[in-house]
């Protein structure tokens, strides 16, 4: 067991006081205390560090060369006494310690970080959580630990939660441009499921017991962790599947990935949301998150 600090930060305060005010009769004004309590306090920590802290040769209190040294790690010390009593402060001003954000990784990501910077900028005492996840797992995950927030594509089977709406996300069906696909004719379910369907699968538990069918329910399918890894597989040419259009507009553009022109439409929209838990009210920094979250994503129509 670590022994007990000899000194006290009473003691390193003390010193502080007196370096700002350049005395210790200036030092026993500033702290409302009797000079001799000044030179007892010095005396205490001088004793404890084994070190001479002031020179008393001049008529100033002029700092030895050991004493820079103790000022500087005192300083230090000071700082994060300080943050001690903030964060105190702020947690029992009902801050919670640590909030929990589920986002679908389908999502442009770029809003989310923004609003963090913004929240990690009001100084406040709690920790934020980002967890990213797909599909039935953002669902799942929001539920199962309890989460404070999450952004979803489909709040179904989300249970009781108050929600907000976000952009529309666009997603198209795409595969790379010589991929023998778009050679094969008319393009209908069938002809797809003779080709590889490239998925992104939840990791969470439940989705890995039972995921999900592929979209066209075809017999060949590449599951994948999250949809970056899609996009490589997209270019590699090993099949095709739906992509967000934010994470391909540059090799759409290029003419790299091409839109599958299936008869069923290659164009899907979902209609996202920022959920919380309708019977538990989030508290004042899960709400300063919310509204950080929701100006970061600008309006939904």
């Amino acid at each position: 067991m670590p022994l007990p600090a000899r000194h006290t930060l009473d003691q390193l305060l003390v010193l502080e006081a007196i370096v700002q005010t350049g005395s210790f009769a200036g030092a026993a004004r500033a702290l409302h205390r009797v000079p001799s309590a000044i030179s007892y306090s010095v005396a205490g920590l001088e004793s404890a560090l084994g070190v001479t802290i002031f020179d008393r040769g001049g008529h100033k209190a002029a700092l030895s060369a050991e004493g820079r040294r103790v000022l500087g790690a005192a300083a230090a010390m000071l700082e994060s006494a300080r943050r001690l009593d903030a964060l105190g402060l702020a947690l029992a001003g009902g801050f919670e310690p640590s909030l929990e954000l589920v986002v679908d990784g389908a999502l442009p990501m770029r809003p989310v970080l923004r609003a963090l910077r913004s929240f990690g900028a009001l100084g406040l005492p709690t920790r934020v959580q980002l967890v990213v996840e797909h599909q039935d797992g953002v669902v799942e995950r929001f539920s199962r630990e309890s989460a404070d927030l999450m952004l979803a594509l489909d709040l179904e089977n989300a249970g009781a939660v108050q929600a907000e709406p976000l952009p529309p996300l666009e997603l198209r069906l795409l595969t790379r441009a010589d991929h023998p696909l778009l050679s094969a004719g008319p393009i209908d379910r069938s002809a797809l499921q003779a080709h590889t369907e490239l998925v992104v699968r939840a990791s969470t538990q439940r989705a890995q017991e039972a995921p999900r069918d592929p979209w066209f329910g075809g017999p060949q399918a590449l599951s994948l962790s999250d949809f970056h890894a899609k996009r490589l597989a997209l270019l590699e040419g090993l099949g095709f599947g739906w992509m967000p259009v934010h994470l391909v507009e540059d090799d759409i553009q290029r003419g790299v990935l091409v839109v599958v022109p299936v008869d069923e439409g290659a164009s899907w929209t979902y209609r996202p949301a920022l959920a919380w838990r309708a019977g538990r009210p989030l508290g004042p920094a899960g709400e300063r998150l919310r509204a950080l979250l929701l100006e970061a994503h600008g309006p939904s129509a």
